[in-house]
């Protein structure tokens, strides 16, 4: 399931009352926020709730130059983190000669891989 997005207006008067534009540009903007974080075209269109089909938010991702996801590529795991955070996690990387990303890459990927490991490092009841 989805993170609860605000979704944008999607339609307003054009010309006093001669015609209502049913696709603005923050319908437009929104789609390419959700592909950028990499969810897939069908979720996409289950995010818009209004209609769009899959079929179509591929097609305009595609006439739009954006960045194809699927199977065949690799995708983005976007983390929200207090800025202290951060900085944490650059300090520690840049330690091992690393980027932040791929530090946070190489840990995510040997953490999930044994169950026992989220439960050893992190100690329940610590509020992050």
């Amino acid at each position: 399931m989805l993170t609860p997005f605000r979704r944008p207006r999607t339609e307003r008067a054009r010309g006093g009352s001669a015609y209502v534009e049913q696709r603005t540009n923050a319908w437009a903007a929104f789609i390419g926020f959700l592909i950028g974080r990499g969810y897939s075209s069908v979720a996409v269109a289950e995010a818009l709730g209004d209609g769009t089909s899959d079929a179509l938010v591929r097609e305009m991702a595609g006439k739009w130059g954006l960045p194809k996801w699927g199977r065949k590529s690799d995708c983005f795991l976007v983390v929200p983190m207090k800025m202290r955070d951060r900085a944490t996690i650059a300090a520690r990387a840049a330690q091992e000669g690393l980027g932040q990303e791929e530090y946070c890459r190489q840990f995510l990927v040997a953490g999930a891989r044994e169950r026992g490991t989220f439960r050893s490092v992190v100690k329940e009841g610590l509020d992050l």
